[in-house]
């Protein structure tokens, strides 16, 4: 867990609170920066839930290239002929030749 879910969860545990003072009060700027607060907080975790997540991704991904090179490059070349083609499938895949102009005389 890194300082981006932490902070993400006590900001929203904060808006949480913050929101209800305001019902309660009946104040909506209260309540309404309560919400936001909330929802930055939210925000916040799940991008560092996504960033430790993505940490772990590039440790296994780096690990196993290390471990196989071989299979690794197969695995991209692979991935980079299919990405291609689904990339082409659009195209007009019919070429025409035009003879070329005869020189009047």
């Amino acid at each position: 867990m890194n300082n981006d879910t932490l902070e993400g969860e006590l900001r929203s545990g904060l808006g949480r609170a913050e929101s209800a003072v305001g019902e309660a009060a009946g104040d909506i700027e209260l309540r309404l920066r309560g919400k936001a607060d909330e929802l930055i907080g939210r925000v916040q975790s799940a991008y560092g839930q996504a960033r430790d997540q993505a940490g772990e991704t590039f440790d296994t991904v780096d690990a196993f290239v290390t471990e196989r090179p071989y299979v690794a490059a197969a695995l991209a070349a692979l991935a980079g002929v299919a990405f291609g083609f689904v990339l082409g499938l659009g195209r007009p895949k019919v070429i025409v030749i035009r003879p070329a102009h005869s020189p009047r005389a």
